[in-house]
């Protein structure tokens, strides 16, 4: 059969372009979907299984990388207990003294002290149904100390404790009237004590009272005679000598005669029998000296919240003294100061509640304002500073007086945005305390602390920023933002020794006040922050953010005359031991397996022998309440621990660190020596300074006189008339015409 083929005619083959594009869904990925869907509630049942599968195996590869991430991670070395404590079982609270000697522990019917060193119980206080929650010790004098307490029900007790016996002074709270400010009078008012802290020599102390009834909180500023107790205490201790050795002595007498009366009764081997606490109590009793009384400087009222403040209105009694309080409008203020009068708004408040009744149900509802319940305060002595009226000899005695001198009290209350300075030396009629500076901030404060010297200032805010103010300068160092949107919950200053110091320029008193700022935020981290005068304020990550609660601080507390130790306890119950500036776990102290850590948001630690042993209170895991409670002895034990005999603290036990001087010149005639031994120490200098002076001068002198040569040529050469308009031009004062030089 024929076929018939066209001529000229090129086959094109089909375009690129016109392919169809894949579909993904032509083939199937998953193996699953090759069976049919199943039907309902068949596929919600496997759906609800494939997804708690997913989460189940999201938390297993969770646990599964923290198991590896703590495997690989270089655990700190744990170290157990050297001695026990089991007569102090029932410790509510320890502290110790200043110097290392003693440990004062707050028992559930009294008070104890032991010597750090031996553990043994030196001396005891003793009355039915007080337990001691709070207790400090401050060192008043040589192993003289000032010891205060609360207990249970909110009364706060001052202790003196010298000789190895305490003696008691009084109760701040014992019984009050219900007027604010009132004497103290038996059935009155009962009043709690929520703080009770003294300055660092015992010369003043704070106390915050609380009214249950009326719900009020104030706080009260004590002068203790301090000078006055350790003289009344030195002459009861010298008079209590003398009856001992005359004790003695008759006791000799008597043990000659009856000796052989008493030789059938005891044998050789038995010891003598032992004091019994009554005894003691009563043999106290009758050295109990008569201490003098303490006096209330000032009593500060919180200051009342801006709501308050804009309900309260105009109070004023005319129309001229209102508006007299008016604002004038050129400056933003509080908006207090207004000439509407409280009948006025609690009218307006009706006359709205009336027209408006149906709708008010709806409206938002206003958040109650935290009550201003706490109150920190701060003594602060002069540091570097010399107040009005202490540069006489015969006001103040000596230059250690002034420098333990508290002259400045530093107040600011819960949620507060300003901290407000008293002053200490003024007299105030009827307790109507100024403040002598008011410090506003635009954020509440959170937290405070100062220098050893006082002469620094640190707050922490409720926005993250940290400020330090400069008290000897006056002036404000500056203002640090450490994390955002984070509180800043605790500030210390460490000890200047640890710190690289530099010399100040402020002549003639070159004096060292570098110190490291410590800081703790409310997520966890802790910072360090170098505070020089000439440095820059750059905080350091020491430990990062906490992302487990358990792992969160609830105690940082830096070891006694050791700042480059840290004693941290975590809410999990840990205690670690740190490197400050690193932040480095150097060791971790552990309890035996039958006891956990009391309370670990507010554990019983403390630090006794400068640094050298740690006190820790454990409860016993097995003990029921059937058998006892906390008031029992088994209960709980005390636990102490030998930080000189842990090998990862050896370089820190042995590490000398210089204390630094801290110079104030309180007379005049201490300040006119240093300048004139300033003006000698410059002299050197000053007659090389002259004879380069004089060497120069011939020179000098020659250029003013060939100056003087060129401009009288000149003048000879210029015309008359520009002569003239030089000399009238030249009659202006200052001008180089009429100076002696071209006189002639």
């Amino acid at each position: 059969m024929p076929v018939y083929i066209r001529k000229n005619v090129n086959f094109t083959p089909p375009s690129i372009d016109k392919f169809p594009l894949e579909d993904d869904e032509d083939y199937i990925t998953d193996p699953d979907q090759l069976v049919d869907r199943l039907p309902q509630p068949y596929r919600m049942i496997d759906k609800v299984l494939s997804q708690w599968y997913d989460e189940v195996w999201e938390i297993i590869e969770k646990r599964e990388n923290e198991r590896l991430e703590e495997s690989r991670r270089i655990r700190a070395p744990q170290y157990q207990c050297s001695n026990q404590m089991k007569s102090h079982g029932r410790a509510c609270c320890i502290c110790d003294s200043v110097d290392g000697r003693y440990i004062f522990i707050g028992l559930p019917r009294g008070l104890a002290a032991v010597d750090s060193l031996t553990q043994e119980r030196v001396a005891t206080w003793e009355e039915e149904s007080v337990d001691i929650h709070y207790v400090k010790a401050y060192l008043i004098g040589v192993q003289v100390y000032l010891v205060t307490t609360i207990d249970d029900m909110g009364f706060a007790r001052l202790f003196i404790f010298g000789g190895d016996k305490f003696y008691f002074v009084k109760i701040l709270n014992e019984f009050q009237s219900d007027d604010f400010g009132g004497e103290l009078q038996e059935g009155g008012t009962k009043l709690i004590i929520t703080k009770c802290e003294a300055s660092r020599n015992g010369d003043y102390l704070g106390a915050v009272f609380e009214n249950p009834e009326t719900a009020e909180v104030w706080l009260e500023v004590y002068k203790l005679p301090r000078d006055a107790w350790l003289s009344e205490l030195e002459s009861v201790l010298a008079q209590a000598k003398k009856e001992e050795k005359v004790e003695d002595q008759d006791q000799g007498t008597e043990t000659v005669a009856t000796t052989e009366e008493e030789a059938p009764t005891q044998s050789e081997g038995d010891p003598p029998p032992p004091v019994t606490q009554s005894q003691e109590e009563s043999h106290g009793e009758k050295q109990m000296p008569k201490l003098s009384p303490t006096s209330v400087v000032m009593k500060l009222k919180p200051p009342p919240s801006m709501t308050e403040l804009r309900q309260k209105g105009n109070t004023s009694s005319s129309v001229y003294s209102a508006c007299q309080k008016v604002d004038t409008g050129e400056v933003v203020g509080t908006g207090v100061n207004h000439i509407l009068t409280p009948s006025h708004k609690e009218m307006r408040k009706e006359v709205f509640a009336h027209l408006h009744d149906n709708l008010i149900d709806y409206l938002p509802k206003e958040e109650e304002a935290e009550s201003l319940e706490d109150v920190n305060f701060h003594f602060m002595t002069a540091g570097r500073l010399v107040p009005f009226g202490l540069e006489q000899q015969s006001q103040i005695g000596n230059e250690d007086e002034l420098k333990r001198l508290p002259t400045t009290l530093a107040v600011w209350w819960k949620g507060s945005t300003h901290i407000v300075h008293y002053s200490l030396l003024k007299q105030h009629k009827d307790f109507e305390v100024k403040p002598d500076l008011v410090w506003p901030f635009t954020s509440p404060v959170t937290s405070s602390a100062i220098s050893d010297d006082s002469s620094l200032l640190a707050a922490g805010f409720e926005n993250g920023n940290v400020v330090i103010w400069d008290r000897y300068l006056g002036i404000q160092r500056g203002v640090v933002n450490i994390m955002d949107q984070v509180k800043i919950a605790q500030l210390i200053f460490l000890d200047p020794s640890i710190c690289p110091q530099t010399l100040d320029d402020y002549k003639p008193y070159r004096t060292k006040s570098s110190t490291y700022l410590l800081i703790l935020c409310d997520n966890g981290a802790l910072f360090v922050m170098m505070t020089g005068p000439a440095l820059e304020l750059d905080p350091i990550c020491v430990t990062p953010r906490v992302e487990k609660e358990d792992d969160i601080f609830t105690m940082v507390q830096p070891v006694q005359g050791m700042h480059d130790l840290l004693i941290t306890i975590l809410k999990s119950g840990k205690v670690q031991i740190r490197d400050t500036l690193q932040g480095k776990v150097l060791c971790e102290p552990v309890l035996p397996k039958s006891h956990e850590l009391m309370t670990p948001w507010d554990p019983v630690v403390a630090v006794g022998a400068m640094g050298q042993l740690l006190f820790l209170k454990g409860n016993n895991k097995d003990y029921g309440e059937e058998e006892g409670g906390d008031q029992s002895e088994s209960a709980g034990a005390l636990f102490v621990y030998q930080m000189r005999s842990f090998p990862s603290l050896d370089a820190y036990m042995t590490k000398k660190r210089d204390k630094v001087q801290q110079t104030v010149h309180a007379k005049t005639e201490n300040r006119v020596e240093e300048l004139m031994k300033e003006r000698i120490a410059m002299q050197g200098l000053r007659k090389s300074r002259m004879q380069e002076r004089w060497g120069n001068l011939k020179e000098e002198i020659w250029s003013i006189l060939q100056y003087k040569d060129e401009a009288e040529k000149l003048a000879d050469i210029r015309p008359e008339v520009h002569y003239k308009y030089v000399r009238n031009f030249s009659q202006t004062p200052g001008s180089m015409g009429w100076t002696p030089f071209f006189q002639k």
